[in-house]
């Protein structure tokens, strides 16, 4: 299914990455418009070719045999930011998923990102993107305008929030995944948050952790310095040698405590000052959880 307007212009150029110089810049309500025109017509059809039913129960699957990976170590020579911009805009997509609220008969899209593992379709995103309770029909766009419905949902870890996705495609620019990067590593992050498509930040890894939260069970997640926001799930985390060292999925805000008021500013009715900001703790998934959702290497 071919895109019209802005990203068919994409197509005619292949070189072309949106967004990375002031000739490219990109137009990101048309990118989303289209995205969206694209997924609501596959859901018209009755979500095919993978309606939600059988997304969700696909999601249960663990492991796959269908894929190999590589586990790839930091050595090379190092990439100067433009370069990771463009082989992190290659790489990665943007998925959409049409839904129908109770409030009017259009199809919506939730948003979230998402990056090619192999050259031939497999797509890694998060499990809590894969497993969205309410989409009818789920799709990718890649940088250069190609729209590819979801066919299968191969794998997923709910603990470690990662998944693996198949497309039709063949010939995708791909990241390669490490998963010895230690903490201090210089990284960047790609992803299209809160609507803004094909954004590099760039950070540290902090640290790894065990994640006590409800549902996680002490899975280990990374930490990074790099921004990013809503829509950014499923994005990769580089290193700079081009590696996917890890993956966006979530973000743990930290405020100061409550502080009670005076017993003078009780009389006085003053207000209780509330909480502030101080942090955002960046989680994501790592490498070698997506790597361990393939059975062999």
């Amino acid at each position: 299914m071919l895109l019209p307007t802005l990203l068919a212009a994409f197509l005619a150029g292949a070189t072309v990455i949106p967004g990375a110089d002031v000739d490219s810049a990109v137009d990101d309500r048309k990118v989303f418009q289209q995205l969206e025109a694209a997924t609501a017509a596959l859901a018209e059809k009755g979500g095919r070719p993978l309606g939600r039913a059988d997304r969700l129960e696909q999601c249960k699957r663990s492991r796959t045999d269908a894929v190999r990976l590589a586990a790839k170590r930091g050595e090379g020579p190092t990439l100067d930011g433009p370069e990771l911009y463009r082989r992190a805009a290659q790489a990665s997509v943007l998925i959409g998923s049409a839904y129908k609220c109770d409030k009017c008969t259009k199809w919506h899209n939730t948003l979230a990102s998402g990056f090619a593992v192999t050259a031939d379709g497999v797509i890694a995103t998060n499990h809590h993107v894969a497993a969205g309770a309410t989409g009818e029909a789920m799709g990718v766009l890649t940088a250069d305008g190609r729209f590819f419905p979801v066919l299968e949902v191969l794998a997923t870890d709910k603990a470690h929030d990662v998944a693996l996705l198949r497309v039709d495609a063949k010939d995708l620019a791909f990241l390669p995944l490490r998963d010895d990067a230690p903490a201090g590593t210089p990284i960047r992050c790609y992803s299209h948050p809160a609507n803004t498509f094909g954004c590099l930040s760039e950070g540290v890894i902090t640290r790894y952790f065990k994640m006590n939260e409800p549902e996680r069970n002490g899975a280990v997640f990374m930490q990074i310095t790099a921004d990013y926001a809503r829509g950014s799930s499923g994005g990769p985390i580089l290193d700079a040698f081009g590696n996917a060292v890890g993956m966006v999925a979530s973000t743990s805000p930290v405020f100061t405590a409550p502080t009670s008021p005076t017993p003078a500013a009780k009389d006085s009715k003053s207000p209780t000052p509330a909480p502030s900001q101080q942090m955002v703790r960046h989680n994501c998934a790592t490498a070698r959880a997506l790597l361990d959702l393939v059975h062999a290497r």
